[in-house]
């Protein structure tokens, strides 16, 4: 564990990064029709680690964030100027509805039985990440998608209208709500962003800075 940054803001710089993966990857996905299945899995695996003590271990260490750290640290110096608006509109939408969500204890009660349900079936059988998209985007379709606001991801129609893509993307959603909802536990809250950028950008470099070295 990194001691040098202050513990609340190192938390909420992981947790703000995977958020950031999480909108990295939908991107790709939504243009390209596929992105990385490591990065896909090891995101998705933070869903069934629902007790932690270091944030970092819930989503596999620091160099399994280190697109979302990367990314987090360019949005941080460029702002709306980054080399990726659509990343940057699905994190931002992200920590929106992870408040909504975050305050709604009917449905946090009911992803957290589906994601252990879940959690058991991939413990035996899920060893790649379209083995548990499948579950997880369900999650997201019967919990998350009939709620008021809603994300809309903007992409290849072709990709967008393949099943497949489609699941992938929906199970990445829920990884970043999850990871947004972490981040406002951790003390993150949407001003910090603004007040507080200079000093999240330091601890986001520093945290990137040990991800890469690994």
């Amino acid at each position: 564990m990194n001691t040098t940054l202050a513990e609340p803001l190192r938390g909420q710089a992981i947790a703000l990064a995977a958020v950031v993966q999480a909108a990295l990857l939908v991107d790709q996905l939504a243009r390209e029709g596929a992105a990385s299945a490591e990065e896909m899995q090891r995101l998705s695996q933070s869903l069934f680690r629902l007790e932690w003590d270091d944030p970092a271990e819930v989503f596999g260490g620091l160099p399994a964030l280190r697109r979302g750290l990367a990314g987090l640290e360019e949005i941080l110096k460029a702002g709306s100027t980054t080399t990726n608006p659509a990343a940057l509109r699905y994190a931002l939408a992200l920590l929106r509805l992870g408040r909504q969500l975050g305050s709604d204890r009917g449905r946090m009660t009911t992803i957290r039985a589906r994601l252990e349900h879940a959690a058991v079936k991939q413990e035996h059988f899920a060893s790649r990440f379209d083995e548990t998209a499948s579950s997880l985007a369900s999650i997201y379709q019967d919990c998350v998608s009939n709620m008021r606001y809603r994300i809309q991801v903007n992409g290849s129609a072709q990709h967008l209208q393949d099943p497949r893509v489609a699941e992938r993307i929906r199970a990445l959603l829920l990884c970043g709500l999850r990871a947004a909802i972490m981040w406002r536990h951790l003390g993150g809250r949407r001003r910090q962003l603004l007040t507080a950028r200079g000093r999240l950008l330091t601890a986001v470099s520093a945290l990137h800075a040990v991800s890469s070295s690994h």
